[in-house]
């Protein structure tokens, strides 16, 4: 039979050794340092992508105000390949302005409407919960 002892004390002689070997070489220092720099290169990366990400987005709010400012004034008069976009900003207005007009006639008739029948009571969260677990209690047993 294998002696486990021996077996177990000589993988750990071997990487005792290891550990050994890289300490004196010094390549524990240079991970160290490597990984150092490492997170600093990352840490940096995140910073200049976020700086991008809002650029971008300022780039679209830009480009946006500009095709607004485009739409007004040739709205009118569309050319070329802007025509198609113009209808369709044309028909997305006025579903929006549908849409508006149908929440404001269901709004009036809601405020309308006659709704004594339904009673609302405003309370504290606690007491509700105060009188349900007294609800829930047995006085007798206290």
């Amino acid at each position: 039979m294998a002696d486990y002892k021996d077996m177990i004390k000589g993988t750990f002689n071997k990487v005792v050794g290891k550990v050994k070997d890289v300490a004196e070489n010094g390549t524990v220092r240079e991970v160290f340092d490597n990984g150092v720099d490492k997170a600093k290169a990352y840490s940096k990366i995140a910073k200049l992508s976020l700086q991008m990400n809002g650029a971008s987005e300022e780039l679209k709010r830009v480009y946006t105000e500009i095709g607004k400012l485009y739409y007004q004034q040739q709205k009118g008069n569309p050319e070329g390949c802007f025509a198609p976009l113009f209808s369709q900003a044309d028909e997305l207005t006025q579903n929006i302005m549908d849409l508006s007009d149908e929440i404001q006639t269901m709004k009036a008739q809601s405020d309308a409407e006659d709704v004594s029948d339904i009673d609302v009571e405003i309370c504290n969260f606690e007491d509700i919960v105060d009188a349900t677990e007294n609800d829930g209690s047995d006085d007798t047993n206290e």
